[in-house]
């Protein structure tokens, strides 16, 4: 059967004489029942799925992006220096100083 993989014909046959037993002459009853529950489900899925996908369509009309424009000249820019690793730090990355 192609929704359940693993569950071939004999399976299903064993399933349905087990409900037959169970549920004897409320089966058609409680088969309806089971239907419309799948159906509302499905349509609760498919409400929830265009919920999100509206939200992110609205996400994306709001977010624009513009790429910065840069016109800053080597003396605009921070400085940076690095000190030195002492004697006893010799396993330490170097330190970034943005001044």
């Amino acid at each position: 059967m192609g929704f359940l993989p693993g569950v071939g014909g004999f399976e299903m046959v064993i399933v349905g004489i087990i409900a037959l037993l169970l549920f004897g002459k409320n089966l058609p009853s409680v088969a309806k029942n089971l239907g419309k529950s799948f159906a509302e489900f499905k349509k609760g899925v498919s409400g929830f799925q265009d919920e999100i996908r509206s939200a992110t369509r609205e996400a994306e009309k709001t977010v624009t992006y513009t790429p910065p424009v840069s016109k800053s000249t080597s003396d605009d820019r921070p400085k940076v220096t690095v000190s030195e690793a002492s004697s006893e730090d010799d396993f330490t990355a170097p330190k970034f100083d943005l001044g």
